[in-house]
């Protein structure tokens, strides 16, 4: 097996994992061209979103999260409306709708694998979810009824 970046990079944020007794918060799996990390983050006590660290040969790695699973067709123009507003008011945090009616976001980090900080890394997910809990969440709870 040829070992790559990925590799390596998968190695340091699971050695983290292993060291701050987080390992079973996440879900390993190799794909083809990436290594993913899944968890999940409560926003709501009933109501879990699954996100996904990926891994890859680049010199990035990328967190993605479903957070609106479906949008109704005739909400979609609505959800667009608040999307577009709350990237005024956040400028950092980016939604996407979806071709398919889910509200995902993503967030890109630099990491080269002689530089890879998952404490870092993980903080700012852990951040991103707050803000997502504290004031974005309720309002896409609205628009969709």
């Amino acid at each position: 097996m040829n070992v790559t970046a990925k590799h390596k990079k998968a190695r340091i944020f699971r050695d983290f994992l292993i060291e701050t007794n987080g390992i079973n918060m996440f879900k390993e799996e190799e794909k083809e061209n990436a290594i993913l990390f899944r968890s999940l983050y409560p926003v709501r006590e009933d109501d879990k979103k699954q996100f996904m660290l990926i891994i890859d040969d680049t010199v990035y790695v990328t967190m993605q999260a479903l957070i609106v699973p479906e949008v109704p067709e005739e909400k979609r123009d609505e959800m667009l409306k608040l999307i577009n507003t709350i990237h005024l008011e956040y400028p950092t945090v980016k939604y996407v709708l979806t071709p398919t009616g889910q509200v995902m976001t993503s967030m890109v980090f630099h990491a080269h694998e002689k530089n890879f900080d998952p404490a870092s890394t993980l903080r700012c997910i852990l951040e991103l979810f707050k803000v997502i809990t504290n004031n974005h969440y309720d309002r896409f709870l609205k628009v969709i009824g």
